[in-house]
């Protein structure tokens, strides 16, 4: 008797003893059962199937993965390409993943995190990460677009895997992405890059070509060439990718018209890696291969990106190291190149024996990505071009050329420089830091910051001595940045207006000849407004 009511106290103990709560607002699954086995066990054995069936990592020693590209059909078709991908992390302990996917249904700007506590599956609930996600949300970029998440498959379809895959304890930032101005993937990075440190895995969802009439795409005919003709149009884009080429790899789809879903995910993901990081396609497969008709045919890849350095951090990528006078003086000389050949009519930076020398010896302080710009000046502070760019989108030698080349040859507001002006002109270099999203414009401080505004599709930048030499105070530096956007003066109070800032290294040469190399460490800066 004595052991009946305790076990009936051990009952009604358990039954009203306090649990883990379970979160109030979960994003259910909306393509199991269908995409993929709805029940917890089916799907877990089916899971397990594929991620053995996918081939070992090399036994050598690598750099770990930082990011996957993994496809995200119906397991019946790409399940195995996406469990290839999944393999090289299982058994990883992780305390974050963010999964960026592309919107299928959803027309809204910037990025989208639902509004939820949990994401379920058959195999449970993943939850988010609410710490990290409530930074993002501080940004103008990122939204909560409901109805885009309600029915999408591409954030869903990797979660199964990741479940069984990886150690547990990991959250996760599940975030869509909609359509982008041009300058928003590198501010998505920006923005993205403080959470991507050592215990971070980042994932792209995407598919590769979509061919056939349901997709509305046929390049070409169907023909006994298209199963080569299909992969040499995905050989286009990964050969981009796997540069790390953004700004490549968007006109190659701007070009060809390549249904890559993901693409802007993609694009976001390519403004991320580091100089180190090296990209190597794991597996791939097409839905035509696998059923022999290519009447409609998408592409599935999984790609792996390893790096010996995370992708950024809690304090995102430091920004470059003080140069010293040696490393200036190769920055001078690459600019005056890059000049010369504007003034030639000739653009080949690749091809040119002397520059290929010249970066061949470059110590590693100027291979890594920044951005910069380049200023020309004619006589006393008589603006000649400027042109320059933030986001590090080549290394440092490489966006230098460029925009020497370009503040020579493509200012919008110049004719071009011309030979028997060289001998007269002076030359700014302002090599940058990354960008830094702020939430309030109390946060920028003029003089010692440049500063980017974005309202409406329409941007504008200062650098940081603009305001300095103006004599501008905050209110003064962004109501003038507006108007350079062509907006109204308040247009940067705008609940839409988005500023991000950054600093320079800045380097004034008071000439612009081959071979010249002199410069001032403190020079007497031209008086005239900087663009």
């Amino acid at each position: 008797m004595a052991r009946a009511w305790a076990l009936l106290l051990s009952l009604l103990a358990a039954a009203f003893s306090p649990a883990a709560p379970a979160p109030e607002n979960v994003r259910p699954a909306a393509v199991a059962g269908s995409w993929y086995p709805g029940e917890a066990a089916p799907l877990a054995a089916y899971v397990d199937r594929l991620l053995k069936a996918a081939p070992s990592p090399s036994a050598r020693k690598a750099p770990p993965p930082r990011a996957l590209i993994l496809p995200h059909a119906g397991y019946r078709y790409s399940g195995a390409v996406a469990a290839a991908g999944v393999k090289l992390v299982q058994g990883r302990k992780y305390r974050r993943v963010v999964i960026l996917g592309p919107a299928h249904r959803g027309g809204f700007h910037g990025l989208s995190i639902a509004g939820v506590d949990a994401y379920r599956t058959p195999l449970g609930l993943v939850p988010l990460d609410q710490d990290a996600i409530r930074r993002l949300r501080r940004s103008g970029l990122v939204t909560r677009d409901a109805d885009a998440h309600r029915e999408e498959h591409s954030i869903e379809m990797e979660l199964p895997l990741l479940q069984r895959a990886l150690a547990p304890g990991w959250k996760l930032v599940p975030i869509l992405v909609g359509w982008l101005d041009p300058g928003d993937p590198a501010r998505a990075a920006a923005l993205l890059r403080p959470l991507l440190d050592d215990r971070t895995l980042l994932v792209v969802s995407t598919d590769f070509t979509h061919y056939g009439p349901a997709y509305g795409y046929l390049p070409f005919p169907l023909d006994a060439r298209t199963p080569e003709r299909i992969e040499s149009l995905d050989g286009g884009a990964l050969r981009a990718i796997l540069r790390k080429d953004a700004d490549a790899f968007l006109r190659y789809r701007a070009r060809t018209g390549i249904t890559i879903c993901g693409y802007r995910a993609v694009a976001i993901l390519l403004r991320l890696l580091p100089p180190e990081a090296r990209g190597r396609v794991i597996a791939h497969t097409t839905s035509g291969a696998l059923t022999g008709d290519y009447r409609q045919s998408v592409s599935y890849y999984a790609i792996a990106f390893r790096s010996p350095r995370p992708l950024g951090g809690e304090n995102g990528d430091p920004p470059p190291k003080r140069l010293n006078e040696a490393e200036w003086r190769l920055l001078h000389r690459i600019a005056v190149q890059g000049v010369q050949d504007a003034v030639a009519g000739r653009y080949d930076p690749e091809g040119s024996p002397a520059y290929r020398e010249l970066v061949a010896r470059l110590p590693e302080s100027l291979k890594r990505p920044a951005g910069a710009f380049v200023t020309l000046w004619k006589g006393e502070g008589k603006l000649r071009g400027c042109v320059g760019y933030i986001p590090p989108r080549y290394p440092l030698h490489r966006s230098v050329y460029d925009n020497a080349y370009s503040a020579a040859r493509d200012d919008p507001r110049f004719l071009p420089v011309r030979r028997e002006e060289l001998a007269h002109l002076q030359m700014d270099i302002s090599v940058l830091s990354p960008l830094q999203p702020i939430e309030s414009p109390r946060q920028f401080h003029p003089g010692k910051e440049g500063i980017v505004l974005d309202v409406a599709g329409r941007r504008s930048v200062y650098l940081p001595e603009v305001a300095s030499r103006m004599g501008w105070n905050r209110e003064q530096t962004l109501s003038s940045l507006a108007r350079k956007a062509g907006l109204p003066p308040d247009a940067w109070r705008r609940k839409d207006a988005r500023l991000s800032i950054f600093t320079t290294q800045e380097r004034h040469f008071a000439k612009v000849t081959a071979g010249d190399d002199s410069s001032s460490t403190h020079p007497t800066r031209p008086t005239a407004r900087h663009p």
